[in-house]
C-alpha cells in the first residue's frame, strides 16, 4: 500500500505541474564553465520570489503569473545578469542559462543562451576547454548528423581513434590498451580473447555523449595507455520530453535475398536464444562400450542374485562368478558347472543368443537417449532476410515530488539487421623447406567462402534523479542490455587436387549485461566541501551456445563425399561480474574570484570475478563404411536414428557395433575462475597561479591482486608446479596465473592560456604521466579455446607481467568567436613489457615485450562555411616500434619452453599509420533541412603476428563514406534518408610480404545500407 501510494502522489505531482504556474529553469556558470554554488535568481520587481543554485549550478525558479518579468542572476564577487522573461503559460518551462563574469573584469556583452545541454556540442567544446586533461568527445548530436547506430561507429569519428570490429585502438594502441566505462565505471568485457568491451552492445539513441580522456589525471584509473572512454548516457531533461524514432533498411547484398544462415531458435529476433542451441550437460551419458562381466549380468537381472553372494562391481571378478552368472541364466546346467567343455558352450550360446547385445542395450540406454537428444542441427540453411528495423522511444521530465525536483528518464531502443557475402575470400599462409633446407613462403590453402551474420539486440535505460535539497542529490540508474548475433560459415579450400575441404561453421554469441548504477553529490557550505559518491555494479554473461565447425572432403575424381574427422560441437559460458565504487573530495583553497584553486582526494575499490565454462563432444561415426556422406545429405548423415547401436550376425555370432555417437572432453581446464581487485587512493591539486597559467597533478596509487586457475585445481590446492596440473588431454601444465603489484602513478598537466578570452581563447596542454596496463585473467589462463574468426586455438601465458607505460603530451587548441576551432598535439609513449597477441606453432597466445614506443601528431578542426555548411576533419599520423623476439614454442612432457629464434624491428600490433576522418554537414534551419557526408579510412595496421615465420597479417586501409539527409515536417516531425558503405569497400586481412600485399589472409564485403527513419519528438 504504501508503495501503490507514493506512485498515485507522484503521479498527482505531475499533473498538478504541468497546470502550475510556468517555470524558469538553467544553469549559473562561472568563466571556468565550473556550476556555481549557492548562486541567487529572483525577480527583479519582487526579491522575495528567488531561488538558489545547487551544488552543480542548477536553478528552478516558478513564475508568479502570466506577464513577463525580468529575472535577475547573481553572486558574490560577479557582475549580475538580467534576462527579460516573456509571459509563460501555465505549464510551460523555460530554459536559460547565464554564464557570470568576475566584477574585476570589464563586460563587454551579455550572452545568454539556452541550457548547455550535454547532448549538444557546444557543451562539450566548453568542457574541452576547461578540463585538465586532454579530451575528445562525440555528442549525441553529431552522432545524430551522421547516422551512426551504435558507439563503435560513433566514436571512429574521433581523431586517432581507428575500429577493429566492434573494439577500438586509439592513437595506434591497441584495443587492449583503450580502458571503456559507463559514465566513468567500468563493465565487464564479455569476450574470452580480449581486454576491451564490444561497443556494439550501446545504441546510441541512449547516449548523450562519449568523452576520450587522452592524458591522465589522478583521478581517473591508471590502468589506460591508449584513451580512456566514458560513454555517457542521456540524462533526465528540464521539461515533458518524448522520442520516438522508427527506421528500416535495405541492405543490396541480404536483404530481401536467401541469405546463408541456420535453423534458429524462436527468440532470436529478441537477442538470445530459447534454448534450442542449448541443452542441459548434467545428464549427458557416455557409451560404456568396455563393461564389465559384473555389469552384464546386471543389466540381464541378476543384480540381487550378485548382492545375496556378496559380490559387487568392486569384487574382484573370477570365473566361478561368471559360471554361476550363465546358470542363472539357463546356459549352463548346475551339475555341469566344473565341466570346461560344458562352460564353453555356455559362452558361446550367450554370445550367439544376444545376451550379451541386450546387456550392452540396458547398460546404454541412456547413453542412446542422450546422444539423441542433441539437435540434428548441422546443415546450414537459407532464409529471406528480412528489412533492417530499428524501433527507440525515450520519455523523461523534471517534476516536484514532495515539493523537491525529480528527475526521470525512461529510454528503450530494439535494433535487428542482416550481413551477407556470398563472394568472401580466405586464404592461408606457411613455411616450406627448400632444395638447400632454406625457409620458403608458400600458399597453405586457398578458399571461397559464404559469410553470413545476423544481429538483433536491444537496450533500455532507466534513470531515476532526486534533488532532496539544494546541496544534496542522489541518482539511480538501470541499463540492462541484450544482444544476439548469429554468424555463419560455408567454407571451401581448394588447394589441394585432389579433393576439396569443406568447412560448415555455425557461431551463435548472446550477450547480456545490467548496469546498476547510483551516484549522488553533496555539498558542505560551511567547509565548501563537494563529496561525489559512485558505485556500480553490472552483471554481465556471455553464451555460446553450440558452436559447430563441420568439416569433410568432397573427392574429385568420383564426386564423393567423406566425412574425414570427427566433428566437435562446442558451448561457452562466461560470466563476469564487476563492482566499482568511489568516492572524492573537493575542497577549493586560497581563494581568489576568477582563480580555479582546488584539491581533491579521493579513494576506490574494484572488484570482479569471472567464471568461464567450456563443454566440448566429439561425434564418432562408428564402422569405416558409414563415412561416407551419400549425396551430400548431411541432415541424414546426422539423423537421430543413426546414434546408437546395431546387431549384426558376425562369422555366426550376433556382435553389437556402435554407430555414431558423443564423447566429452572432461579435462579439468574446461572451467576456469578468475578475479580481480584493485584497491586505488589519490591526492590532486588543481591550481591556477595566475590567470595564464593552471596547473592540475598528483598521485595515483594502485593495489592490484589478479588471480586465474583451473576451478578444481585451486579447489584441491594444487601447488604451482603440482604435476598432476597436466591432465590427459591437455598440452601442458596448466598453471595458475598470479599479479600482485604496488603501483605509484604520478602525472602532471599544465596548461597555458596563451590567449585569455572566454569566446576565443588559446591554450596550450603539457601532460607527463605513468600508468599502467595489467593482463586480464583470461591472457593470464592457460586453457585452450578455439576461436570462431581466427579459426584456431587460443590460450593464455600464466607469465604475463604487468606493462609500465611513460605518456608524454603536448596539446595548443584554439578557438574562434564564431565557433570555429583547430587543434594540434604530439604525443609519444614508451612501453615495457608490451602485451601482443602472437601465432605459434599450436594457436595464439599472448606473450610480453621488453621494449616498445609509439609516437604521433593529431590535428583536428572545425570551420563555418558560410552560414550553413560545416566541415570538420581530424587526421591522425603515428609511427611506432617493439624490438620483437621471435620464439619458437616447445612442449616437452606438458612443458612449454619457448626457444629465442630472431629479434625482429617491427610496428606495434593494433597501431595504424594514419587515421583520417572528415564530416561536412549543411543545415538550414528556415528549410529544417540538414545533409552530412562523412568520410573514414584507418591505415595498415598489424592484427595478426607470426611466430613461425610466415609472414604477419595486417588490415588494409577502409574508405568508407557514409550520408545522411534529414528533414523536418512540421512542429515535432522529422524523417532522414541515409546510406551507410556507399563504396562498398571490403574488409581486408593480407599477409605483408615485403612492402606488398599479395595474399588475403580474408576478405569480406557486406553491402551499402539504405536506412530510411521517421521521427516524433514532442
Amino acid at each position: 500500500m504504501k508503495y501503490l501510494l507514493s506512485i498515485l502522489l507522484l503521479i498527482f505531482t505531475f499533473i498538478d505541474e504541468i497546470y502550475a504556474q510556468g517555470i524558469v529553469r538553467g544553469k549559473i556558470t562561472d568563466e571556468n564553465g565550473e556550476g556555481i554554488i549557492g548562486g541567487i535568481v529572483a525577480l527583479k520587481s519582487n526579491k522575495n520570489i528567488a531561488t538558489n543554485t545547487d551544488l552543480e549550478g542548477n536553478f528552478s525558479l516558478n513564475m508568479p503569473d502570466s506577464t513577463a518579468q525580468i529575472i535577475v542572476a547573481t553572486y558574490i564577487g560577479y557582475t549580475p545578469k538580467e534576462e527579460l522573461i516573456p509571459a509563460l503559460k501555465k505549464g510551460e518551462i523555460l530554459i536559460k542559462n547565464f554564464d557570470l563574469k568576475p566584477t574585476t573584469k570589464e563586460i563587454k556583452e551579455v550572452t545568454i543562451e539556452a541550457k548547455a545541454t550535454k547532448a549538444k556540442d557546444y557543451y562539450m567544446v566548453k568542457l574541452k576547454q576547461n578540463s585538465a586533461t586532454s579530451i575528445d568527445f562525440v555528442s549525441s548530436e553529431t552522432m545524430k548528423k551522421t547516422g551512426d547506430a551504435n558507439v563503435t561507429s560513433a566514436v571512429a569519428r574521433v581523431s586517432g581513434v581507428s575500429t577493429n570490429g566492434q573494439f577500438i585502438t586509439v592513437r595506434g594502441i591497441g584495443d587492449r590498451y583503450v580502458k571503456t566505462t559507463i559514465n566513468g565505471a567500468r563493465i565487464p568485457t564479455l569476450d574470452p580473447f580480449t581486454n576491451n568491451i564490444k561497443l556494439d552492445l550501446f545504441p546510441s539513441s541512449l547516449v548523450d555523449n562519449i568523452i576520450i580522456t587522452k592524458t591522465a589525471s589522478p583521478d581517473l584509473p591508471g590502468d589506460f595507455a591508449g584513451a580512456y572512454l566514458s560513454v555517457e548516457t542521456k540524462d533526465y531533461p528540464d521539461k515533458l520530453t518524448i522520442n520516438i524514432e522508427s527506421s528500416a533498411g535495405y541492405n543490396n547484398q541480404s536483404t530481401l535475398t536467401d541469405v546463408l544462415s541456420s535453423q534458429r531458435s524462436e527468440t532470436d529476433w529478441l537477442g538470445y536464444d530459447n534454448g534450442f542451441r542449448n541443452k542441459s550437460h548434467d545428464d549427458f551419458v557416455v557409451f560404456n562400450s568396455n563393461q564389465s562381466p559384473y555389469e552384464e549380468y546386471v543389466a540381464l537381472g541378476l543384480g540381487d542374485f550378485y548382492k545375496s553372494l556378496g559380490v559387487n562391481k568392486e569384487t574382484p571378478w573370477n570365473q566361478t562368478y561368471d559360471k554361476l552368472g550363465l546358470v542363472e541364466l539357463g546356459l549352463l546346467d548346475k551339475g555341469k558347472i566344473n565341466d570346461l567343455e560344458s562352460y564353453q558352450n555356455a559362452r558361446k550360446s550367450y554370445y550367439e543368443l544376444g545376451y550379451k547385445s541386450k546387456a550392452f542395450e540396458v547398460i546404454n540406454a541412456d547413453a542412446t537417449k542422450s546422444g539423441q537428444s542433441f539437435s540434428n542441427n548441422w546443415e546450414l540453411t537459407r532464409r529471406r532476410a528480412p528489412l533492417n528495423f530499428t524501433q527507440s522511444f525515450s520519455i523523461g521530465n523534471q517534476v516536484l515530488f514532495f515539493g523537491k525536483p525529480l528527475g526521470f528518464l525512461a529510454g528503450f531502443k530494439y535494433g535487428n539487421s542482416n550481413q551477407f557475402d556470398p563472394n568472401a575470400r580466405a586464404n592461408r599462409a606457411g613455411i616450406a623447406q627448400g632444395p638447400n633446407g632454406e625457409k620458403v613462403d608458400v600458399v597453405a590453402s586457398i578458399a571461397e567462402q559464404e559469410v553470413a551474420r545476423e544481429t538483433n539486440g536491444w537496450s533500455a535505460l532507466f534513470n531515476l534523479a532526486y534533488k532532496f535539497s539544494p546541496n544534496h542529490n542522489v541518482s539511480l540508474l538501470f541499463m540492462p542490455n541484450f544482444i544476439g548475433v548469429n554468424n555463419v560459415r560455408n567454407f571451401n579450400d581448394f588447394s589441394d587436387d585432389e579433393f576439396t575441404s569443406i568447412s560448415k561453421a555455425q557461431f551463435y554469441e548472446q550477450r547480456k549485461q545490467l548496469v546498476y548504477q547510483y551516484k549522488s553529490n553533496h555539498y558542505i557550505p560551511s567547509l565548501k566541501l563537494k563529496i561525489d559518491a559512485n558505485a556500480s555494479y553490472t552483471s554481465g554473461s556471455s553464451i555460446a551456445p553450440d558452436f559447430k565447425n563441420l568439416k569433410y572432403l568432397k573427392l574429385e575424381q568420383t564426386n564423393e563425399y567423406q566425412m574425414g574427422v570427427n566433428s566437435s560441437r562446442f558451448y561457452r559460458y562466461l560470466n563476469d561480474n564487476i563492482f566499482d565504487s568511489h568516492i572524492s573530495g573537493e575542497l577549493p583553497i586560497f581563494e581568489k574570484t576568477g582563480y580555479l584553486r582546488k584539491i581533491k582526494a579521493g579513494v576506490a575499490y574494484q572488484s570482479g570475478n569471472s567464471d568461464y565454462n567450456q563443454y566440448n563432444y566429439s561425434v564418432i561415426y562408428g564402422p569405416l563404411a558409414d563415412f561416407v556422406l551419400v549425396n551430400n545429405d548431411i541432415n541424414n548423415f546426422f539423423a537421430t536414428e543413426n546414434y546408437g547401436f546395431s546387431n549384426a550376425i558376425f562369422n555366426g555370432q550376433n556382435v553389437t557395433t556402435v554407430n555414431q555417437h558423443y564423447i566429452r572432453d572432461v579435462a579439468p581446464s574446461n572451467r576456469i575462475v578468475g578475479s580481480n581487485n584493485i584497491l586505488s587512493t589519490y591526492a590532486l591539486l588543481d591550481y591556477t597561479f595566475v590567470p595564464r597559467l593552471r596547473v592540475s597533478g598528483g598521485l595515483r596509487i594502485e593495489k592490484a591482486n589478479i588471480f586465474t586457475d583451473v576451478f578444481e585445481y585451486d579447489s584441491l590446492k594444487y601447488a604451482p608446479d603440482d604435476e598432476r596440473r597436466f591432465s590427459p588431454g591437455d598440452l601442458f601444465y596448466l598453471k595458475p596465473g598470479k599479479l600482485n603489484e604496488l603501483s605509484f602513478l604520478p602525472s602532471a598537466n599544465i596548461i597555458l592560456k596563451l590567449r585569455e578570452s572566454e569566446a576565443s581563447p588559446i591554450n596550450l596542454r603539457l601532460n607527463f604521466s605513468q600508468t599502467v596496463a595489467r593482463p586480464t585473467t583470461r591472457e593470464m589462463s592457460e586453457t585452450v579455446v578455439f576461436d570462431y574468426n581466427l579459426l584456431a586455438t587460443v590460450f593464455g601465458n600464466s607469465e604475463l607481467k604487468m606493462v609500465r607505460i611513460n605518456n608524454y603530451d603536448l596539446r595548443l587548441e584554439s578557438y574562434f568567436e564564431n565557433g570555429d576551432n583547430i587543434s594540434g598535439s604530439i604525443f609519444y609513449k614508451d612501453f615495457k613489457n608490451h602485451i601482443e597477441i602472437v601465432q605459434a606453432n599450436i594457436g595464439y597466445s599472448w606473450q610480453n615485450v621488453d621494449k616498445s614506443f609509439v609516437q604521433g601528431i593529431e590535428i583536428e578542426a572545425r570551420k563555418g562555411l558560410g552560414k550553413h555548411l560545416e566541415f570538420r576533419a581530424n587526421a591522425t599520423f603515428v609511427k611506432s616500434e617493439t624490438n620483437f623476439i621471435q620464439q619458437q614454442l616447445l612442449i616437452n612432457s606438458g612443458v612449454k619452453e619457448y626457444i629465442p629464434v630472431d629479434t625482429i624491428k617491427r610496428t606495434m600490433f593494433g597501431q595504424s599509420p594514419y587515421v583520417l576522418n572528415g564530416i561536412l554537414t549543411y543545415n538550414s534551419d528556415t528549410l529544417g533541412l540538414g545533409v552530412t557526408i562523412s568520410y573514414n579510412v584507418q591505415g595498415p595496421r598489424l592484427v595478426l603476428v607470426s611466430t613461425d615465420g610466415s609472414p604477419d597479417i595486417f588490415e588494409l586501409p577502409r574508405h568508407l563514406i557514409d550520408c545522411k539527409i534529414s528533414k523536418k515536417i512540421g512542429k515535432h516531425f522529422s524523417t532522414s534518408f541515409t546510406v551507410r558503405d556507399i563504396l562498398n569497400a571490403p574488409i581486408r586481412r593480407s599477409y605483408k610480404y615485403g612492402d606488398s600485399y599479395t595474399l588475403d589472409f580474408d576478405k569480406f564485403r557486406y553491402g551499402t545500407n539504405y536506412i530510411l527513419a521517421v521521427a516524433y519528438k514532442f
